[in-house]
């Protein structure tokens, strides 16, 4: 599927699970290199940007996180980027990308923020358009994590194993797709002065250290929940480990009050204190007496 927007000579066209007359349409559109033709043939595994003398070829990918427990999504977004004409193609659909070419199709000032002599400001738009969902994304997981801690510390343990395990994919998903743009962004100002002309690096880089805040605080989610599912290991550990003091407490009061009742409750012919009035209550008593005693020596040496 494929969509235009012109304006004062500045073409976007914008490629959705591309076919054979796409691949066409972009072959004529612009005198790409082979390379890159071959390469918008099928999807990239890797992000990358390669410079050429009169076009960029730059290849992005963006995690789109579900709300529930759906698995994770990557949409490789690449750029073909000339100073007059920018295609996009993406090989799934991408609501984000189509939002953002809706927008600039019908309002105006949109327009005028993103259409310049050249294609730089757009290309810096849509970037920084879908790093801005990016963050959205990240503020959806902060919350998740909040949400963890607080029920660890509030000791709701039922199903908590269960949501860390489910954050902590969708963290890992966003670090694992986002991780490699590092490096291609920190190569793109100068690749775009270079390209464009000095008036076009600032641009580029805000797109780096916009990168650099989303690797910040994707980092500092990805140590915060390790961090909570150490803590709540800890501390299921910690509740297990007092049950089984308690039964191992409970089982060493109760053995020498069993092994009284069994003694008693021997068949032979003459047991002390069995056949007289009050027996029953005194081997009651002294039983009694005994798990007192031991009552009171455990919490004296703090084991209750």
């Amino acid at each position: 599927m494929r969509s235009v927007f012109e304006k004062d000579n500045i073409t976007w066209v914008k490629v959705s699970k591309p076919n054979r007359g796409d691949l066409k349409f972009i072959k004529n559109a612009f005198p790409f290199h082979p390379l890159v033709v071959e390469s918008i043939e099928t999807p990239t595994l890797h992000p990358a940007l390669e410079s050429y003398k009169d076009h960029l070829f730059l290849v992005l990918h963006f995690p789109i996180i579900y709300r529930d427990t759906s698995r994770n999504e990557a949409v490789e977004v690449d750029f073909l980027i000339t100073k007059k004409i920018l295609i996009t193609i993406t090989y799934t659909t991408y609501k984000r990308l189509d939002t953002f070419f809706a927008e600039l199709v019908k309002n105006q000032y949109i327009q005028e923020q993103f259409i310049n002599h050249h294609t730089d400001k757009l290309v810096h738009g849509i970037i920084d358009e879908l790093m801005k969902f990016l963050v959205g994304d990240l503020d959806f997981l902060e919350g998740a994590v909040t949400g963890i801690e607080d029920k660890i510390f509030e000791e709701k343990h039922d199903s908590i194993i269960e949501e860390i395990s489910h954050v902590r994919r969708d963290i890992l998903d966003f670090h694992r797709i986002t991780g490699p743009h590092q490096t291609i962004l920190k190569l793109l100002p100068s690749a775009a002065e270079k390209f464009y002309g000095p008036e076009a690096e600032p641009y580029f880089v805000d797109l780096a250290r916009n990168e650099s805040k989303i690797r910040y605080l994707i980092e500092n989610h990805k140590n915060t929940i390790e961090a909570l599912h150490e803590t709540h290991e800890a501390l299921i550990s910690n509740r297990f480990t007092k049950i089984i003091t308690l039964l191992t407490i409970f089982s060493g009061i109760i053995l020498p009050l069993n092994l009284i009742a069994s003694i008693w409750g021997m068949n032979h012919a003459y047991i002390p204190l069995r056949d007289g009035k009050y027996d029953f209550w005194i081997v009651f008593a002294i039983m009694g007496f005994i798990a007192a005693a031991l009552f009171v020596y455990l919490r004296h040496n703090r084991w209750l």
